[in-house]
């Protein structure tokens, strides 16, 4: 069972040489949407549990995604299960992000917490300046290059996508699917989205035209 970053470890062992190597993997993502990347043991050094009886050594590349994104300018919204007191300081002692109470900036949520309300309120950008759209970083249950039990297989097109690619979600409704299936009618407006499952994760940028398979 996944628990608040407060729960992580005491953060990056080596913080230039870890958010070097995390930067790179999420900049691979990005330009590779889909394709599931795994952290080196060097980036993820540090955010594991002194004591492993506390919680499993897994969900690390949440840590690691917002210890590299996240600075004293960066605002973020830790929604549901995140909204922790704990985990807000913990977030500030290591980024000194502003963390606010509505959904702003970069936007962290457990699977099992997004819901209408919070898809609701997120920034979409505009027209003249989609960058300023949100960034959704959610922890899911798994995350596989190909049809799995429980998960949600989408097919993905668009730059950096050959021509198609597949990957399967588990964890987040099919609403949530059908939400940003439905925004990419917005572009270039909308929402760059990270999933990260232990020590993987995989982007879909706003640009990234998604397929539901079932």
């Amino acid at each position: 069972m996944s628990s608040t970053l407060a729960r992580m470890g005491a953060g990056f062992a080596d913080p230039v040489h870890a958010t070097q190597q995390t930067f790179r993997v999420l900049l691979g993502a990005m330009a590779e949407p889909g394709r599931l990347h795994t952290l080196p043991d060097a980036a993820i050094a540090g955010l594991q549990p002194q004591d492993e009886d506390l919680r499993p050594p897994t969900d690390v590349a949440l840590a690691a995604t917002l210890l590299t994104l996240l600075d004293a300018d960066t605002p973020v919204h830790l929604a549901g299960a995140l909204g922790t007191d704990a985990a807000r300081a913990w977030l500030r002692f290591h980024t000194g992000a502003r963390v606010v109470p509505v959904a702003a900036g970069v936007t962290v949520a457990m699977a099992r917490d997004v819901d209408a309300d919070l898809l609701d309120a997120l920034d979409l950008g505009t027209d003249d300046a989609p960058q300023a759209g949100a960034t959704l970083i959610v922890e899911v249950d798994a995350l596989c290059d190909r049809p799995s039990p429980g998960g949600v297989s989408l097919k993905l097109r668009g730059a950096g996508i050959a021509a198609s690619r597949d990957i399967a979600v588990a964890g987040l409704p099919d609403s949530f699917w059908q939400w940003r299936v439905a925004l990419q009618a917005e572009l270039p407006r909308g929402v760059d989205l990270v999933l990260v499952c232990g020590a993987q994760l995989a982007a879909i940028p706003r640009s990234t035209r998604i397929q539901s398979e079932g």
